[in-house]
């Protein structure tokens, strides 16, 4: 075998051990990224009701998280993520309205970041869900939250939507 098809096989099996290692940490950290428990399995422990709303924007995270790390930007429209769901424009599953998408984001205060996706009308009591992002230092990952702000939080900056 000549050196320069040597070269490739080795680049090609390190492109496949890091899509893997950025997969298999992806669904570490999402595994433990749930806001709430289900049902829980023992008597007597407690149990909660997961929030569909939060539930489906930690769907909407894997792909976000994987857009990033591929292309080192948010992308133009959220119709760009692979896997993000069933459809092209993910919806809310109460409000069934799609999720409003601002890849410069909002400033919401005394939170660190921006928040890039949320519902578009508020639907729980006063409030919004959202997928808040924080500017990734040279070096590390972008990191996403799941968070539910007030309706004044996001109507304070100007840029609700209907």
């Amino acid at each position: 075998m000549n050196r320069g098809r040597l070269l490739e096989n080795r680049m090609s099996r390190s492109r496949e051990i890091l899509v893997l290692t950025v997969s298999s940490a992806l669904g570490i950290l999402l595994s433990g990224c749930q806001t709430q428990a289900g049902p829980a399995s023992r008597p007597g422990a407690a149990r909660f009701e997961i929030d569909p709303c939060a539930d489906r924007l930690h769907d909407i995270c894997g792909p976000l998280l994987l857009y990033y790390a591929a292309h080192k930007e948010l992308p133009e429209s959220l119709a760009d993520l692979d896997g993000a769901g069933s459809d092209a424009t993910p919806a809310c599953p109460i409000s069934r309205k799609t999720y409003v998408y601002n890849r410069n984001g909002l400033q919401v205060s005394d939170r660190p970041g921006r928040l890039i996706i949320y519902d578009a009308v508020a639907c729980q009591s006063g409030t919004r869900c959202g997928i808040l992002v924080e500017t990734p230092r040279p070096g590390q990952p972008l990191v996403t939250r799941v968070i539910r702000v007030p309706e004044t939080a996001i109507l304070q900056t100007g840029q609700a939507e209907p």
